[in-house]
């Protein structure tokens, strides 16, 4: 979408730090790709914001021309395809890749959204997180559009190790090593800072709250233990509804921002994870830990990066075995949510993805009747303790 401000403006995205804001220019031409954006801003304001019906067609690097295109010196500005926070962790591994490889002399991104902040933990990335102006885009020599990554349109169903994927898209570069694979040392002078982040954006991969007790109790034996939740997220409110805890562990009810999350996972010496976003962020920080998938399969996810250490849930069901893949909750042509194995139906007939919020059906997957591997996982919480403290010892005996 193209669109053009009667007046100079200013606009935060919510959930990132201060210094994402943008300042627009009065009658120049801007662009987006955020749908969000335009809709809740730039349409609701006719007064302020003139749009043109027709879009923009950008001219963009062609997607066969990325190996052997000389990115030599050049400043380089990438469009985002997605908010989704652990892919933007791993393009930004990408870019720092690229910099190296040609020594580029700037980087830019635009449409961040709510991943603005990933990009800020590099400050020779320019980040545009909104949108960007006709003259700022006149400054880059080249325009890459990564949502050309073929590998992108499955991802619904089989994960993609996004940093690897890219790096071999521009022609097998090899990774950057500001961001090494392996975990920083835990300390040995000072007990641990321990953070328990049992949840993810949908319950096909958020811990059971029974598992999470369990392993705040358990790892509060190795250090001081933090539980990490989000309560703007219903999952995370519904979790305090169903969490027994020890008396005294430190809850933190959310981060007000991407870039206070990030700030956090820097400051730990050791987390247990859900496949999340947070996961993902590790790899910025070396942060030892563990990491526990069910749908998604570690080995993808994970790539390169050895710093958390892979539990994977050991389930094997009539319909359905861990990792199946499945990214979302599917919708069944009767109505119903869930997976191959909670639906007791094959992929193919499971077409659409679940996009609406449904309360109702979060909350039931999430206490009352979780998808079966999750269930399975709900009654390993002892074997999953003793993996985290044999995980942890072995760390702090390096």
């Amino acid at each position: 979408m193209s669109f053009r401000p009667n007046s100079p403006f200013r606009f935060h995205q919510a959930g990132t730090d201060a210094a994402t804001a943008q300042d627009g220019r009065g009658g120049e031409v801007c662009h987006t790709t955020l749908a969000q954006f335009t809709r809740n801003v730039l349409a609701r304001h006719p007064q302020q914001f003139r749009l043109d019906p027709a879009g923009t067609s950008l001219p963009c690097l062609p997607r066969e021309a990325w190996p052997g295109f000389d990115f030599t010196g050049k400043r380089a500005l990438f469009l985002l395809p997605s908010q989704a926070l652990g892919s933007n962790v791993c393009t930004l591994l990408f870019l720092a890749a690229l910099r190296d490889r040609y020594r580029l002399r700037g980087v830019g991104v635009f449409c961040a959204g709510s991943a603005a902040d990933i990009y800020r933990t590099d400050p020779a990335i320019e980040v545009f997180t909104l949108w960007i102006g006709a003259r700022d885009m006149k400054r880059f020599d080249v325009l890459v559009d990564l949502g050309h990554l073929e590998s992108r349109r499955d991802i619904d169903i089989w994960p993609v190790d996004m940093e690897g994927e890219l790096l071999e898209a521009f022609g097998g570069i090899p990774p950057a090593p500001t961001y090494p694979p392996t975990a920083r040392a835990l300390p040995k002078d000072r007990p641990a800072r321990i953070a328990v982040m049992p949840l993810s954006s949908t319950p096909m991969r958020t811990l059971p709250p029974a598992v999470a007790g369990a392993l705040v109790a358990g790892l509060s034996t190795r250090g001081q233990v933090t539980l990490c939740l989000n309560d703007n997220q219903q999952q995370g409110r519904l979790y305090h509804r169903a969490l027994s805890l020890p008396a005294g562990v430190p809850v933190v009810d959310s981060y007000p921002t991407v870039g206070g999350l990030l700030r956090a996972l820097a400051d730990f010496d050791y987390a247990v994870l859900a496949d999340s976003g947070p996961a993902h962020m590790t790899k910025l920080f070396a942060l030892p830990g563990m990491a526990i998938y069910s749908s998604a399969p570690p080995t993808v996810l994970q790539g390169r990066f050895r710093n958390l250490a892979p539990w994977t849930v050991p389930f094997v069901g009539p319909d359905c075995a861990a990792p199946c893949g499945l990214a979302k909750l599917r919708i069944a042509a009767d109505g119903r949510v869930g997976c191959m194995g909670s639906l007791s139906l094959p992929l193919d007939r499971l077409p659409r993805v679940a996009q609406a919020a449904d309360p109702a059906a979060v909350e039931r997957l999430l206490l009352q009747d979780p998808i079966p591997c999750i269930a399975h996982l709900g009654g390993m919480g002892t074997t999953v303790v003793l993996a985290a403290l044999q995980d942890f010892d072995a760390r702090l005996r390096e």
